[in-house]
Formats: C-alpha cells, structure tokens, sequence
C-alpha cells in the first residue's frame, strides 16, 4: 500500500477482481458549467463518453456491473429528467450496456449484481432488461426517489428500473473503516472489491475501489483501479496536483492523445485559477488542479462544496498514488488510441482483455494528460478556438432532431401508433 496514511486502515488482501471496460457506443455535448468552475475560454463544451465496468470475482464466480451508461431509448424516461436534456449540445446511443455485454458472448444471466454510482440517466441505463436474479445496488438517499414514493408528477426513475428483483441499499452507516478517508463496504468480503461513500455530486453517491494485484497472491505490487463514477467529471478537476506538477516545457514521452496540443507552458498562462497579469506563469499553476466542481446555477452537485472535498480527497488520496488508476465515467482519454489502436482494451474491441495490467503496461502515464487536449486550442491570430462538439443534435434511431422536443413528440406519436 501507499505511505499515504489515508490508506493505513485498508485491510490486505490476497484476492482480487477482474475489470473490463465497456464503451457505451454513444456520446454527450453539454455545457461545461454544469460540472466545472470557472470554465476556461475554449471548453464551453464538455464532450464525453459514457462508460461502464464489468468487474468479476473468478474466485467466487460472481460478475457485477458498476454503472450502465444512458438507456438506449433515453427519450422513454421520465419528463423531470429527460427534458432537461433539451439544453444539451448533442445526446446519441447507438449501442448500450446490455447490447455491448450480449456482442461480447456474456449473457445477463450472469450478470450477479447491477451496481449505481448514482441515480442520473446516464448512469441507470435499463435495469428491466435483465433477469430477476440480478440484484440492483444503489446509494442511501435513492430509495427515497422511487416513483411510488415522490409520485408520477415528480417521478424520476421508471417503475420497471426496479420491479421483480432484489434491491439493495448500501448503508454506509455498517461501515467499520475508512480507505482513502472515505467509509468503505467490502461489497465480496474478500478484500478484492469495495464500495466507498463519495457524496458532493448526487444522492447516494459512491465510488468503487477494485483490487487489480496483490503482492499477499505473489503480484510484485498491491494496484488499485478507482472507479470513480461521477465523484468529478473531468480529470482536470484533479491534475496537476503536488506528486504531478504539469510539465515545464512538453508532455512526457509516454503522453498519448496529444497531437495538436499548445506546449505546457503556453497552456499554463491560460489556468483559469490564475488569471494572467503578466507573461510569466505562476509556478502554483503547476500544481493546482485547473478546475473545481461547479458551484454556479447550472451546477448538477447538489452539494458543491463536499462534492470538493469528496475530488480532493480522491486527489490525495488515490490519484496522486502510483499504483492507482482513478476511471472517471466520462473520461474520453480511456478510449484514446495509439497509431489507430485504443490504449486501454475495452470489452466491446477486445472481449478477452482485461485493465488489470495497467500498471505494468504504464497504462496511467499514458492517458495522464489526456485532458488537456480538450482545452481547446489557439489559431494562427492567437485567438482560442472553442472545443468543438462530438455529437450534435437529438437522435432517435438513426434520425437527427435539432430540436429535443420534437424528439420527444416523435416518440410520444409512435407509442400512439404502437397502442392504436
């Protein structure tokens, strides 16, 4: 384990987890104020994937879901949160969870456990589409949001994403340790996969620490990946930061995904904690994350201020540690490429592949910077050009809408037909 203290009282273990990647075949375009503070001139528009994790206990036999990415028929939700979608730049799903995990040979049937990060749409995906014997697992506060309690007129999940299986809460109250400073569950009791309690962003909140190797099983070093969920939206929100400093004048070699890139000491005068008052950079630049969470009118944390707290903690505590990959859900340098061919494995490219060698494979240099790509970029006048949207427009099977309520009256005509 690290030499941080945060992490003394995580228990050894000899166990561990398989994780895989699932990229949802889809992508969003929103506004970057729902999730950053202050916005940098350029990343107005916050692109991302959508991405999910398959993680297996071989030991015990036992395959979880921690996450399910956007429903692949967004447009059936709930009005109070599919509406709100209308101020989104772009929202396609070609391809969801289910459709990715039946294309990879693993049924839903073996599917043990379906677990949330938090409730928002793009996280839930469609629980109904698999079998009663899959348990859903959900934070504390969810519960309190089921539709036969807050009722129609303010139901934000459908009946079905909870009908006819088992529903688990975790109640991070049992927790009897800390990893990483936040409570923790041993979700197998095994010591390969835990839950931890990682509030700021969404009701219930939590994050997921799964066990990679273990020196106790002959591994040459205890790694960890941190599935973060939505704990922040963007890696910028954690780097740079002190073990990290940002570069003085280029990336590291082992950078990937930065082709195009200003040099880091011209992107420094842009920190937008540090607004520039002269040419030289302000060397706390180098090692103060560029962004915070959002605090603003469009912030989606209900609590911005532990939301904070909850990213820097991740920061100091798993991040900024060398043998732990912190997996934010919307992070597009997961699924960077090198000379045509993805960094890391996923299960919809290569099914047999899994991410437990990323530290031997240097997986976590390579996509460190990533982020930066997204800042958008200067032209030849020197003036920043805006990141430009991955997916623009409201797509319903195949088809473009420019506008998301005529999406959503196409849907509501179709279901007409269905019925007539």
């Amino acid at each position: 384990m690290s030499n941080n203290p945060k992490w003394l009282s995580a228990p050894p273990s000899a166990h561990t987890v398989t994780v895989r990647l699932i990229e949802e075949v889809g992508l969003m375009s929103l506004p970057s104020a729902l999730f950053l503070d202050p916005v940098s001139e350029g990343h107005e528009v916050m692109n991302g994937g959508d991405l999910a994790f398959l993680v297996e206990n071989k030991n015990l036999g036992k395959m979880a879901l921690f996450d399910l990415g956007v429903r692949k028929d967004w447009w059936n939700l709930p009005s109070k949160v599919r509406d709100p979608l209308a101020f989104c730049v772009g929202v396609k799903v070609e391809k969801d969870v289910p459709e990715v995990l039946k294309d990879s040979s693993i049924s839903l049937n073996d599917i043990n456990d379906v677990i949330w990060s938090h409730s928002h749409l793009d996280h839930r995906g469609d629980v109904s589409l698999f079998p009663p014997s899959t348990t859903l697992n959900y934070g504390k506060e969810v519960a309190a949001l089921k539709p036969d309690v807050t009722g129609e007129a303010e139901a934000v999940f459908l009946a079905s994403d909870f009908a006819g299986r088992r529903n688990n809460e975790i109640d991070f109250s049992k927790s009897t340790f800390k990893i990483g400073g936040f409570p923790a569950l041993d979700f197998y009791g095994d010591g390969s996969f835990y839950l931890l309690d990682t509030p700021g962003h969404d009701h219930g909140h939590l994050s997921a620490l799964a066990r990679t190797t273990s020196t106790a099983a002959g591994h040459a070093k205890d790694t960890f990946i941190l599935l973060a969920g939505d704990a922040c939206h963007f890696c910028g929100v954690l780097r740079p930061n002190a073990s990290h400093p940002f570069p003085s004048r280029h990336f590291p070699d082992s950078s990937i995904g930065l082709s195009g890139t200003e040099s880091p000491e011209t992107l420094l005068k842009r920190h937008p904690q540090f607004p520039q008052s002269s040419d030289a950079v302000n060397e706390a630049s180098r090692v103060t994350p560029w962004y915070g969470v959002a605090t603003g009118q469009l912030s989606t944390f209900v609590d911005p201020i532990l939301g904070q707290n909850t990213a820097n903690q991740i920061r100091e505590a798993f991040d900024e540690m060398d043998n732990v990959f912190v997996a934010v859900c919307h992070d597009l340098g997961l699924l960077v490429q090198d000379n045509g061919k993805p960094v890391l494995p996923s299960l919809n490219k290569a099914p047999q592949e899994d991410l437990n060698s990323w530290y031997e494979k240097g997986w976590k240099d390579k996509v460190y910077w990533t982020w930066a790509n997204e800042l958008g970029k200067k032209d030849e006048h020197g003036r920043v050009q805006p990141q430009k949207p991955a997916v623009t427009g409201f797509w319903m099977h195949g088809k473009r809408y420019d506008i998301a309520q005529d999406l959503f009256e196409e849907a509501r005509k179709s279901q007409g037909r269905m019925k007539a």
